[in-house]
């Protein structure tokens, strides 16, 4: 190999080098930038969320604090789930089942406490109807509501009572509460003020008839959860069979299952069952949701 072919195949070698580190170079880049963005959006969705879920639930915390203690757990809990079972995949989804957590945890205390308002606005109407009976003005009646019922009711109307001390109109403060608690009671009792207000009359009445409707209204609901229950009971099981009888029947014939999560066709049928079992379950909720 002479001298002008030996710097001919180093040339090439280096040029093809320098082409592969350039693209890898800017693979490396693109998957940074999609990690980043991923990353940034993530963030920003949990911190908005938080946030919003709990200032309305007037818990105020360290946002940036609550961020990092999430993404601490979701790693020692991947990092755990991995050692002890020895398998990376499973410890990815035990990280993922973590980072998605706090936000089904927020959603069942946020729809605990709307409950909660539900069930006690009929007690702090009537409690405001009795005070205005007994010669009392509509801001009094309510000041005797927050004193006398428990949290959140009291925490909600001590919140319009200060809005109210603030300088903010009526309208505007019921409209802020039923923006904060946005079920279809407190828009009847925001409506029932309102209209009070524009048009006059016995509002002490027209609030005991509400609360007299709204007990109504939670006994029926009372029913319908007792004589769906059955329903949802009977749905739960039929759809946990399946996942039951797979699991006793790898126990008891591992080469028969063993084909059905080693093959695509295997695969196929499991996706093709998890399909049918959603299909199911949202069926069956569709049927025992009754709405009043």
């Amino acid at each position: 190999m002479n001298q002008s072919t030996l710097s001919t195949v180093v040339g090439n070698d280096v040029m093809v080098f320098g082409l592969v580190f350039s693209f890898g170079m800017l693979v490396f880049w693109g998957v940074l930038q999609i990690l980043g963005s991923g990353w940034d959006r993530y963030r920003q969705a949990f911190s908005e969320r938080a946030k919003v879920n709990l200032e309305q639930m007037f818990v105020f915390v360290d946002i940036g604090q609550l961020f990092t203690l999430n993404i601490i757990a979701v790693a020692l809990c991947g990092v755990m789930a991995w050692l002890l079972t020895g398998n990376p995949v499973i410890g990815s989804v035990v990280g993922a089942a973590v980072a998605i957590m706090p936000r089904h945890v927020l959603r069942i205390i946020r729809n605990r406490r709307i409950n909660a308002l539900r069930n006690q606005l009929p007690d702090a109407t009537m409690l405001i109807a009795g005070a205005l009976r007994a010669g009392s003005a509509l801001p009094a009646a309510l000041t005797q509501m927050v004193s006398e019922m428990p949290a959140p009711t009291s925490q909600e109307f001590d919140l319009f009572l200060r809005e109210q001390r603030m300088g903010v109109e009526l309208e505007l403060a019921l409209d802020h509460l039923e923006r904060r608690v946005p079920v279809e009671e407190y828009s009847l009792f925001c409506a029932a003020l309102k209209i009070a207000r524009e048009t006059g009359g016995n509002l002490a009445e027209t609030l005991e008839q509400l609360a007299d409707t709204l007990r109504q209204k939670a006994t029926i609901e009372g029913k319908i959860r007792a004589l769906t229950a059955q329903g949802k009971l009977q749905g739960l099981i039929v759809g946990m069979l399946p996942v039951a009888i797979a699991f006793f029947l790898f126990k008891l014939e591992p080469k028969a299952m063993h084909p059905l999560f080693t093959t695509w066709y295997g695969w196929s049928v499991v996706g093709f069952v998890a399909i049918m079992e959603l299909l199911g379950g949202l069926i069956i909720k569709k049927i025992v949701t009754i709405d009043i």
